[in-house]
């Protein structure tokens, strides 16, 4: 798939594994902040000295029109960069209905505000089964004359079925990647309730899944925190964002099995992970910079969360930024 625009932090591997790492999706669940709260935050943040760790502002397509008034926040030098979210369907003709709609409203609000906005990203829920190889190309094409790099959401219910139709929908989107525009997968790591959030298991099965099939992936929701943790206010554990990334970046360098992966992702301890300006290491497997940026480049790509400043304020207290921050 296309690079997800990283430049200039790759002096060390911290670097290169929180560039534009956090899409900022401040009016989802559970911040959901106002519109204009969450995009006066991403201006301030688009200028701020984190600026390298941030990625795109997500929106539903539906509520793209509602930032016309904001724009004006923006620049050419620093545009409005979005990652565009299209509806949940549960049969594939409200998904097709739901994708040109969603598609029609991002070219309108692009020629409505020319070089201030910047749509590289769209992301589209697929229905709950498993997709047929010709949905996928018509969502793949229709995106992709719109210059838009694509994530497909896996929305398969995890019940006793759920590996077995979530490896099928990898094996039909890697079938179609072999002859049509790419595809990526979406993954939600969480949520507001207990019963939001994959197991260990399932993400490793997801990371090892979508590692065989050379395939690309974002997250969304519940990596709040840097490393798992459990949390009052879901009554359950967290995924943390550097166990997702390192995990999967890891797992895809090693070739490692799901074991070993599971492991990585339950991993509460800080002093398993160290990041010095060569490389990642984890347990004594380790990973160079460059490596790092590569696979970020062209593998994991980021993930959403409706804070931008939770994740960086716990970074800095486990000492993880003050890293980057004494190289510069």
């Amino acid at each position: 798939m296309k690079g997800n625009g990283q430049t200039g932090h790759t002096a060390n591997s911290l670097s290169a594994f929180l560039n534009q790492l956090i899409d900022y999706a401040g009016i989802f669940p559970p911040a959901s902040l106002s519109l204009e709260a969450a995009i006066r935050n991403y201006a301030a943040y688009r200028v701020s000295a984190d600026a390298w760790m941030l990625g795109r502002f997500v929106i539903p397509a539906a509520r793209l029109h509602e930032l016309a008034s904001y724009v004006s926040l923006f620049s050419r030098e620093v545009p409005l960069t979005l990652s565009v979210i299209g509806q949940r369907s549960e049969h594939w003709q409200d998904c097709q209905a739901g994708l040109h709609a969603a598609l029609e409203q991002i070219s309108q609000f692009r020629q409505s505000h020319g070089e201030l906005v910047e749509i590289g990203v769209f992301e589209l829920p697929l229905p709950p089964v498993v997709p047929e190889r010709e949905w996928l190309a018509a969502i793949a094409q229709a995106a992709a004359d719109r210059q838009l790099q694509t994530f497909c959401e896996l929305t398969i219910p995890r019940d006793a079925e759920w590996e077995g139709r979530m490896l099928q929908t990898l094996d039909v989107i890697a079938n179609h990647n072999a002859t049509g525009p790419e595809l990526g997968v979406k993954l939600r790591t969480g949520g507001v309730t207990a019963d939001a959030f994959p197991t260990p298991e399932q993400v490793a099965a997801v990371l090892i899944g979508c590692r065989d099939r050379q395939l690309g992936l974002k997250f969304t929701a519940g990596l709040h925190h840097p490393l798992r943790m459990y949390r009052s206010e879901v009554n359950a554990k967290m995924h943390g964002f550097v166990n997702v990334f390192a995990a999967g970046l890891l797992a895809t360098a090693h070739r490692l099995d799901r074991a070993t992966t599971v492991e990585i992702l339950a991993d509460e301890e800080a002093a398993s992970f160290s990041f010095q300006e060569a490389g990642l290491s984890w347990r004594g497997l380790s990973l160079s910079a460059q490596e790092i940026a590569r696979l970020r480049m062209s593998r994991f790509y980021s993930y959403g969360c409706c804070s931008f400043d939770e994740p960086r304020e716990e970074l800095r207290l486990l000492n993880l930024l003050a890293v980057r921050e004494g190289m510069e």
